[in-house]
């Protein structure tokens, strides 16, 4: 893939100045989160119609869902919240190839046109992260947000059911009908995207609605602590019947520890998320400085701002700073890390501000 092609050396330039009176030690949290949103608002990263990029040549809902989530942090960025939310639900598919209804493919972008793939990386992951989406815009109070989610609520409950229809027996979900793997990330994201559309419905005044999302959001987590935990190694599978996990391998067996804690399936202070929490550092000491693939997988520094570890949430969030946003933000930084980026910088700042000491429950 190549690199974002629209940057710009002013754009570049000012982001250099920017930064070169920034405190060594503390994040300018403010400031990150406004040239983020700026990045992913601009042409380098949205399409007139709304949609938000994945490459310059494709898009990816579930990459944009968790840009548009960091969106919805900033009241200046609203307005592409909710042109992306438009964006989603013109494209749903009302029966999908698979049989199912208000799933979404990615698709291939050139110049102006859009191009269905008919294909996704999965149904459930882009399900959830929308539901996410639309609680995160709810939860802001924003009224022109508030409008929309009401004015399309049975298109939602339509976006959860995809949820409902690939649950399995044990809880689980398939990542897609034909690629029936239940993995420990997107079963993370699944608990937390039902949960959210059950206080969604609630909020709505659809009780019955509520209760639904919420017993099958209680599926998803029994479904994790009895199929994907390994009381053997005292960590998570990454997917059923997958081998033990292998702490030498970034992704998936070592990130996929904290998506857990990450989505809310199991608190902070929970011993597991301790244990595991712990043993990512020991495995993984410099993940705050170098990064162990070719993605800064900002998802992790999320993990460790629930986990309340400012110090080394800093530290990251000061290499993101240096690698990426003075540096105008070039590839292989992608709209879903800039989404990340907005969600941490608004928790370290909102924490900064007295507002948040209690651990937050997901990136919502």
């Amino acid at each position: 893939m190549r690199k974002f092609a629209k940057t710009g050396v002013l754009y570049c330039t000012l982001l250099v100045v920017l930064y070169a009176g920034c405190s060594a030690q503390t994040p300018n949290y403010r400031q990150n989160i406004s040239l983020t949103g700026n990045w992913i608002v601009s042409s380098a990263s949205s399409l007139p119609d709304g949609a938000i990029l994945f490459t310059p040549d494709k898009i990816n809902p579930y990459f944009s869902n968790l840009a548009a989530i960091g969106l919805t942090k900033d009241k200046q960025y609203h307005p592409q919240a909710i042109a992306w939310m438009q964006w989603y639900i013109r494209h749903l598919n009302h029966i999908d190839k698979w049989g199912l209804h208000c799933t979404m493919y990615d698709y291939g972008v050139a110049g102006t046109a859009e191009t269905s793939l008919t294909d996704a990386d999965s149904t459930d992951s882009y399900a959830a992260t929308f539901l996410s989406l639309a609680w995160a815009f709810w939860q802001t109070g924003d009224d022109d947000a508030r409008a929309y989610i009401k004015a399309h609520s049975r298109q939602l409950s339509c976006v959860a059911g995809v949820l409902v229809q690939t649950q399995q027996s044990n809880g689980l979900t398939w990542a897609k009908p034909d690629y029936q793997i239940q993995f420990l990330m997107d079963n993370t994201e699944v608990f937390q995207g039902l949960r959210d559309a059950a206080s969604l419905f609630d909020a709505l005044h659809r009780p019955k609605a509520s209760n639904w999302y919420s017993e099958h959001a209680e599926g998803v987590a029994k479904g994790i602590r009895e199929n994907l935990w390994d009381a053997a190694y005292s960590n998570y599978f990454t997917y059923v019947g997958a081998p033990a996990t292998d702490w030498t391998h970034w992704y998936p067996d070592s990130t996929a520890q904290l998506f857990p804690v990450l989505h809310g399936v199991i608190s902070p202070s929970d011993p597991r998320a301790q244990l595991l929490y712990a043993t990512f550092n020991q495995k993984w000491p410099n993940w705050t400085t170098q990064f162990a693939d070719p993605f800064p997988w900002v998802a992790v520094s999320g993990a460790a701002a629930l986990m309340d570890d400012r110090e080394r949430v800093n530290q990251y969030i000061q290499t993101i700073q240096t690698t990426y946003v003075a540096t105008g933000f070039s590839y292989p930084w992608y709209c879903a890390e800039a989404g990340w980026f907005m969600w941490v910088n608004n928790l370290m700042l909102r924490r900064g501000h007295g507002l948040g000491r209690r651990p937050f429950r997901n990136p919502a």
